[in-house]
């Protein structure tokens, strides 16, 4: 076995000097002879000011890191990031809280990203093998501290911010998250067989969105998220993303465009959006949309297809009222919850939902992310029975237009007719919407 691995290792390395990188920096860790108490940040931030350009920084097979203190490095060029180790972030909630607070982030929305790689050609290239390869956060605790009808604790911080180009994710693996787990920023980059597990056994993990993606040319394929908000949640700017063969699961938001237009200065704009051949189980949405009132901007060319559900409280949901319940705590733009000015929308064009089937969660909807009354996912949204299976809220008669829903066979667990809610999608600007648009049951005009 260890001749299997050396010689695996032996592969990786006639790879990276395939790839010009010459280079290569073994992270050394402490953390083993110091029963888990120093910090090897040092060490970490050393091996990529040496090994950061044409190199390889390697984390050890099966090797522990303790990373009490953020990693930025933001010079990097033509690196892997040979994750085989498990790195650790400190147990101490009060000691992150006051990194948080140090680094002049939103206390609330936690602007510090404890892992921060930046430069062209950045490949995180983990391993297949599930017992290492994992950065654990230890959000369990975060969690069960949450606030009475809060959101979540203050000063969390983001996990990971990958602003790169021409760069690849393979095998990524984060394990209890705090909130916030990956943003990807930049253009042609590809993720692959990532593992995010964010399931709670006490309070809620709230924000812990699996990837937030602006950029262009991004793919996300073959992982497995199971998490307590949006697994992807594509936001403006964005061009061209993917979210193809994933599994979504636990009380996730599921597969979301924004939420746009939150802040009115500025117009969103995200094309060509494709997420397709996804299974998602025991989550609160499906297919979303979100936009705010008083956005502007463009969502077009956008397709939902061959989305299995199972046991999912809104199988397909499309709204531009979007209001977030801890608006304070999780949002990085000023924006208010009521009194923003209902004089404009994000414009949505050749929206597409294709071939999506599978059972709406009838007798226990929803998921423990409720702190207000109405719920924030059942506000303004009348004749909630279990049975609806898809809901279209354009917030206007000409913010909607060239939907289309083909293939739709999605049932509730209750034996009733699937039914719809369905606001201001005409008939002349959607004329193959496949249903007719008005509250009630569920016909397609197939």
């Amino acid at each position: 076995m260890r001749s299997l691995y050396n010689l695996a290792l032996l592969s990786l390395a006639t790879l990276a000097a395939a790839h010009g990188r010459t280079k290569r920096c073994k992270v050394p860790s402490q953390y083993a002879r110091s029963n888990g108490t120093l910090d090897d940040s040092p060490a970490i931030q050393k091996a990529f000011a040496k090994c950061g350009v044409n190199g390889v920084v390697e984390f050890g097979l099966g090797v522990d890191y303790n990373v009490l203190t953020p990693i930025k490095a933001t010079n990097l060029s033509n690196v892997e990031i040979s994750m085989l180790g498990n790195l650790h972030l400190p147990t101490n909630i009060t000691a992150v809280q006051e990194i948080v607070n140090a680094s002049g982030g939103n206390q609330q929305a936690g602007t510090l990203y404890w892992f921060w790689f930046a430069g062209p050609s950045i490949d995180y290239v983990g391993t297949s093998n599930v017992t290492t390869g994992w950065i654990n956060s230890y959000g369990q605790q975060w969690w069960d501290t949450n606030p009475v009808n809060g959101t979540g604790a203050i000063a969390r911080p983001h996990l990971l911010r990958f602003n790169t180009t021409n760069s690849v994710m393979n095998y990524y693996k984060s394990w209890k998250p705090i909130a916030w787990n990956t943003q990807l920023i930049g253009d042609n980059i590809t993720v692959s067989n990532a593992r995010i597990e964010a399931t709670s056994n006490g309070g809620f993990p709230f924000n812990t969105d699996g990837f937030g993606v602006t950029g262009t040319n991004i793919i996300i394929q073959d992982s497995h998220i199971s998490n307590g908000d949006d697994a992807i949640a594509v936001q403006s700017p964005s061009h061209n993303v993917t979210f193809r063969r994933n599994f979504v699961g636990y009380q996730s938001h599921g597969m979301s465009i924004g939420s746009l237009g939150q802040n009115q200065a500025v117009a969103a704009n995200v094309t060509n959006i494709l997420f397709d051949d996804n299974v998602a189980s025991n989550i609160l949405y499906g297919a979303r949309f979100k936009s705010w009132i008083g956005g502007k901007g463009i969502a077009k060319n956008i397709t939902w297809s061959n989305i299995r559900l199972e046991n999912v409280t809104q199988p397909i949901l499309v709204t531009q009222t979007y209001v977030n319940q801890g608006s304070n705590q999780t949002q990085l733009f000023p924006g208010q919850v009521t009194g923003r000015p209902n004089n404009s929308s994000v414009i949505m064009e050749n929206f597409n939902f294709v071939n999506i089937s599978g059972s709406i969660n009838s007798y226990n909807p929803g998921d423990g992310s409720c702190v207000t009354e109405p719920c924030w996912y059942n506000a303004g949204l009348p004749q909630l029975d279990g049975t609806q299976a898809i809901i279209v809220e354009c917030n206007t008669n000409s913010s909607c237009s060239d939907f289309k829903f083909t293939g739709i066979e999605i049932w509730p667990q209750k034996s009733e007719p699937a039914s719809v809610i369905c606001f201001n999608a005409t008939e002349s600007l959607n004329p193959e919407l496949g249903f007719a648009c008005q509250n009630g049951t569920f016909f397609p005009l197939e």
